[in-house]
């Protein structure tokens, strides 16, 4: 036996909500149809006959918290998003499956976060929840795993909109003696592999461009041809914060970064008002980031300055987050001490270090590369869905 909700009732028709279909019927066609109310919830039989009502509520807001999944109203509605992030999910466990990976669970609470800056960490008891399972993967390579990924729920402070939730899922993988090259083709091929499979959930995206290999582009470029700003000015990279906020004065753009002390905060100001014009006509992956941005990563030996960083955007959404992997346990120390200074002059929170990663990295880790993708991301891509919202069970505010 399933159960209905009554959404409408009058002299001239009956609406009834299963699951997230709405049947409409005159009063006539079911007796019992006489006796119902707005918000009741009625038994359908298994011959597919109503019966009779098994919960009449007192009040009943067709609007709702009862109706959050399943709003008539939205094409396609909640309850049919959720059901196509569960294929989703399922596509992306296939295909790497079929390359050859490992599956692995690490832990969720642990004893010390992410350093950087612009992470929040969540505390729980003596530990916190984690911003990535990166250290932990990492120290599976280390102990001799070679191509090794997860869907985890993480979790970060501060991150609330359309595109952002403070709890979320993250696929992270890992190739040991790999390159960034190696990753990118990854992601090629997994979202290839998806489009294929749920082609009509966004037909939308048939207008871009999918041929492999995606563009690839410096970031030192994108800001010279939208900011007229020169990373790479003859006198060297612009690495420290005064010389970057000088150099984005001189432009005009005063107004962005006003009251931005920090390299990552004045970077980050500019960097918001380029990234929702890139990935509309083709998938972009956007390489060789300012090393002070990327803390866990090699630097580029052909870039001074510069490290083995690439982000990947399509319709002006980051969806993917890679590093070629520094392994250098002296250099990894110095950054994320670097880090824990950054956050005390910036008014964060200190953090402990984690010391089990750091003596991994001393124990020797491969040469490694490794991304994360942000799975609501990925659905609400390729589901056409307005926001992060529509593509999850419960949303922070909804907690």
């Amino acid at each position: 036996m399933k159960t209905a909700r009554v959404l409408a009732c009058s002299s001239d028709e009956v609406q009834v909500l299963i699951a997230d279909q709405v049947l409409r019927f005159a009063p006539g066609e079911h007796p019992l149809a006489s006796t119902w109310r707005v918000g009741d919830l009625v038994c359908l039989n298994s011959d597919s006959r109503f019966g009779e009502v098994v919960y009449r509520p007192e009040r009943f807001d067709p609007t709702g918290d009862v109706l959050r999944w399943r709003r008539p109203a939205q094409a396609p509605g909640r309850m049919e998003l959720l059901r196509q992030r569960h294929q989703l999910l399922r596509g992306i466990r296939e295909w790497f499956d079929a390359q050859g990976f490992l599956e692995v669970e690490t832990p969720v609470l642990v004893p010390a976060p992410s350093p950087e800056a612009q992470f929040q960490p969540f505390q729980a008891g003596s530990g916190f929840l984690i911003t990535s399972p990166e250290y932990q993967m990492k120290r599976l390579l280390v102990g001799g795993f070679e191509q090794i990924y997860q869907l985890v729920r993480c979790f970060r402070g501060q991150e609330v909109g359309k595109r952002h939730n403070p709890e979320f899922t993250m696929l992270e993988w890992y190739r040991a003696e790999a390159s960034l090259q190696h990753l990118m083709s990854d992601i090629e091929g997994l979202v290839g592999h998806l489009r294929a499979r749920f082609a009509e959930l966004a037909p939308e995206l048939e207008s871009m461009n999918w041929n492999r290999p995606w563009l690839r582009v410096r970031i030192s470029e994108l800001f010279r041809e939208h900011l007229h700003l020169e990373l790479e000015p003859p006198s060297g990279p612009l690495l420290e914060a005064p010389r970057l906020r000088e150099a984005a004065e001189a432009q005009g753009y005063g107004e962005w970064i006003a009251g931005a002390q920090s390299y990552d905060d004045v970077f980050f100001r500019l960097w918001d008002r380029l990234e929702p014009r890139l990935g509309w006509e083709a998938p972009l992956f956007v390489h060789d980031w300012p090393l002070p941005l990327a803390s866990l990563a090699r630097p580029c030996p052909e870039h001074p300055g510069f490290a083995d960083r690439v982000e990947l955007y399509i319709r002006g959404v980051e969806l993917g987050n890679g590093f070629g992997e520094l392994t250098d346990a002296r250099e990894q120390r110095r950054r994320f001490e670097a880090d824990l200074q950054n956050r005390l002059e910036t008014g964060r929170e200190v953090v402990p270090l984690d010391e089990p990663f750091l003596q991994a990295l001393e124990q020797g880790m491969p040469e490694s590369a490794g991304m994360a993708l942000g799975v609501d991301r990925l659905v609400m891509l390729l589901t056409n869905a307005p926001d992060l919202r529509s593509v999850m069970a419960f949303s922070w505010e909804e907690r």
